[in-house]
């Protein structure tokens, strides 16, 4: 099975799991699933459908205190897997579409398969996060509607896998405190902002109907390639 690398996940405070729905299978399995994960040890994809109503292959995890999951034709609301990180696991895997697969840590599986290729592997548990470089930051994403100061609209498409533009937040009175994002999917569309400190946000939009809200005030959403500005946010 073919395996390419890929470029490690922004990472975010795990706080930010705080609202998300989560479906914990069994107690004893010790494993979950979401559509709207902060964090995660496995990721699956389609790459035709980011929100896929079915992921037409099969997986079955299995710890190393004997329990396993089984699921197949799964949709996006079990995209993101978190796996109890102080048992060992393996991954047994089926594709039936050419353009499904997963990731781990920061290697791909997948996305051009045969029908039928599978395999087995063990589970190296790097999780991953979906914010920026640092998980301890005063910035903290989500796809989940709760608590939020700033959210991004992409007008052509809620669940976007790409928002076409470029954010950066800088927090008063700190050289060091700089974070930087852009092309984020919609898993980022909630931001909340350390309130214990002042920020400002510097944008650009490189697709005409993007924008984000904050305060009660729309931000883009008409845009010329390149439009940018800078906003001041006090708690």
């Amino acid at each position: 099975m073919r395996k390419i690398a890929t470029i490690l996940c922004l990472t975010i405070l795990s706080s930010s799991l705080a609202g998300c729905l989560w479906n914990l299978l069994d107690d004893d399995a010790r494993i979950s699933f979401s559509g709207c994960a902060s964090s995660w040890h496995v990721e699956f994809f389609d790459m035709s459908n980011d929100n896929f109503g079915s992921w037409d292959g099969k997986v079955e995890f299995t710890a190393s205190n004997g329990n396993s999951e089984f699921l197949e034709f799964f949709s996006s609301d079990k995209k993101y897997v978190t796996l109890d990180e102080s048992l060992d696991w393996t991954m047994e895997y089926t594709f039936y579409e050419g353009d499904i697969g997963f990731i781990v840590g920061d290697s791909v599986y997948g996305g051009d398969n045969r029908n039928g290729d599978s395999g087995t592997i063990e589970l190296d548990l790097v999780r991953k996060y979906a914010g920026s470089s640092d998980n301890d930051m005063p910035i903290s994403f989500s796809c989940n509607d709760s608590n939020w100061d700033i959210k991004f609209v992409d007008q052509s498409n809620e669940y976007f896998s790409s928002w076409g533009g470029e954010v950066v937040f800088f927090v008063e009175g700190s050289e060091d405190e700089r974070y930087s994002f852009e092309d984020f999917s919609s898993d980022m569309k909630y931001v909340t902002l350390e309130d214990s400190k002042v920020w400002t946000m510097r944008y650009t939009f490189y697709e005409g109907d993007i924008g984000f809200i904050y305060d009660g005030k729309s931000y883009g959403m008409n845009n010329e390639y390149g439009d940018s500005g800078v906003i001041r946010i006090a708690h």
